[in-house]
């Protein structure tokens, strides 16, 4: 009975070690998120700058918030959680340090996502947050580079296991919006789908077939793909990917996993790419 007790002695001191740690590095993570919000810019990093210690005060906010991120799920969701508090507020995307301080805000969305799970959501929440920004005091160009940023970090989270919700959310948003309140205009629908032929590939699942074909289905989207502007060796892998998309729905009604509803929905976008 005597070394259950110390074990059980010693495990409740290993799990208190642990909340502490992590209490300290909430709290750290709140304070740099305060110092980076009144910064022009801060340094994002994929690492831990101090190795197996938390981060050093003698290190820089942003590598330090960096690092905390890494280390902690429940710090990048809080860092995530502020981001998109400070981007909706519509002074933020009008200041004078909205052009550096936002590229870093993603590029820290991005490292959160590739090292937590369970965060990617709410990455992929501050992203649409951020590709509604269009600062009127910002050349096209800028404003292009940004949501291309933002446009990047989609594909990302579509390579990390969000796929459909990436698709699920862009065919949502065009469908109530349009370009005009989305955010994202017919150059960055042909950005994007230009990436999504780079890293989208066969076999592909019936339900991630009924996500991209909802999106590509979209009026807006249509239009964005068919015009002169998206290349034409991105029409041949584009007529190339919906044949897949065939050949998906085909194989899942012989095992009941696609309807008629895909059937034809794949029906309709053959008619529209593969002409």
């Amino acid at each position: 009975a005597g070394a259950k007790d110390r074990n059980s002695d010693v495990e409740k001191e290993k799990v208190d070690l642990a909340e502490d740690k992590l209490t300290k590095a909430l709290l750290r993570g709140s304070q740099l998120c305060e110092q980076v919000e009144n910064m022009v810019t801060f340094t994002v990093v994929d690492e831990l700058v101090s190795g197996d210690a938390e981060p050093s005060s003698s290190v820089s906010a942003g590598r330090q918030l960096s690092s905390l991120c890494v280390r902690h799920a429940p710090v990048a969701r809080g860092a995530l959680m502020w981001a998109a508090e400070l981007g909706s507020k519509a002074e933020f995307s009008q200041s004078a340090a909205y052009p550096t301080l936002a590229p870093s805000v993603l590029s820290l969305a991005r490292i959160a996502a590739v090292h937590h799970p369970l965060v990617r959501p709410v990455s992929l929440d501050l992203t649409f947050v951020f590709l509604k920004h269009s600062p009127p005091d910002l050349s096209y160009q800028k404003v292009s580079a940004l949501k291309e940023q933002g446009l990047r970090l989609l594909l990302w989270l579509a390579t990390l296991g969000r796929a459909i919700d990436v698709f699920d959310t862009l065919a949502e948003k065009l469908k109530k919006a349009g370009t005009s309140n989305s955010g994202i205009d017919s150059a960055n629908l042909r950005y994007f789908v230009a990436g999504v032929l780079e890293v989208i590939r066969p076999p592909l699942s019936v339900p991630l077939v009924r996500s991209m074909g909802t999106f590509l289905s979209n009026k807006t989207c249509v239009d964005a793909l068919q015009s002169s502007y998206f290349d034409t060796s991105k029409k041949k892998a584009l007529a190339e990917l919906v044949w897949n998309f065939d050949k998906a729905v085909t194989a899942g009604r012989e095992g009941l996993r696609s309807s008629l509803d895909d059937v034809a929905l794949v029906s309709s976008l053959r008619a529209v790419y593969t002409r």
